[in-house]
């Protein structure tokens, strides 16, 4: 794998009560060098397979096996474009590749865009455990609407993960969410990015949280348990830095020192 020099900092940051991550599509690159750029400095990296049919065609070339060797762990954001409409069967085999694919990474977990109805979210998950994945292991995150409250009860009655993202949640009045029963005993994840003002569907800087978005995020962190994942989920090289400075900048003011927020009650 060729080298690729990573300039955000010297080393990882230090003192953080969570494993740090990033997507594995920061740079305009081969997702194999935007490995090699994040492992410097992160603890995790995000396998961001985000359309089927590409992340399918993926080869030796693209996951190359000296991947095993960063000293990082994994996890894979399932795609966006799962055909749901061909049944949970043909899902589930998907899923089940893609994880076959990179088993010789030994992810830990598996985000997954819910689908709409919640008898579709329990079929996948039955499906996906019977293949062998965890049902602990499937995070399913807030997205749009009223997603996460419509697939509570399977989320708590299969003992489904749940990954949190914070930009979704500001965008679509999500934070009602937070209410939800044992909503932080569930939550394996926390994905951190700010609505692009220009575009607020784009994920953006933390720098550009208002003061409701940095209250909503110190909500999440707080309610983190230690070694629970943060995803910087940004896109680009400088939205990633800058974000990166943001959450030191805010664990240094005591964000994510109070522990769980449900342990504590």
């Amino acid at each position: 794998m060729p080298a690729v020099k990573s300039p955000i900092s010297p080393q990882r940051p230090q003192n953080l009560p969570w494993v740090l991550a990033a997507p594995s599509c920061v740079l305009p690159a081969p997702v194999s060098e935007n490995c090699i750029f994040l492992a410097p400095e992160f603890d995790e990296i995000a396998l961001a397979f985000f359309e089927t049919e590409a992340c399918l065609a993926y080869t030796g070339q693209d996951l190359p096996p000296g991947l095993a060797q960063l000293p990082v762990s994994w996890h894979m954001h399932l795609p966006l474009d799962l055909p749901w409409g061909a049944g949970v069967e043909r899902v589930a085999e998907i899923v089940l590749e893609l994880r076959r694919r990179i088993a010789f990474l030994s992810p830990g977990s598996f985000v997954l865009h819910p689908p709409q109805e919640p008898d579709q979210l329990a079929g996948l998950a039955l499906l996906l455990e019977k293949g062998g994945l965890p049902l602990e292991a499937l995070l399913v995150e807030n997205i749009a609407g009223r997603d996460l409250a419509q697939h509570w009860q399977v989320i708590s009655g299969l003992g489904l993960g749940v990954c949190l993202d914070l930009g979704h949640m500001l965008v679509h009045g999500q934070e009602d969410f937070l209410d939800l029963p044992e909503l932080f005993s569930r939550t394996r994840m926390v994905h951190l990015n700010a609505p692009d003002p220009l575009k607020p569907a784009r994920h953006a800087s933390l720098s550009l949280l208002d003061g409701r978005g940095r209250a909503i995020m110190t909500r999440l962190l707080d309610g983190l348990a230690p070694g629970g994942v943060v995803v910087l989920e940004l896109f680009n090289e400088e939205a990633l830095c800058d974000s990166l400075r943001c959450l030191r900048a805010a664990v240094s003011a005591g964000v994510g020192q109070g522990g769980n927020l449900e342990a504590k009650a």
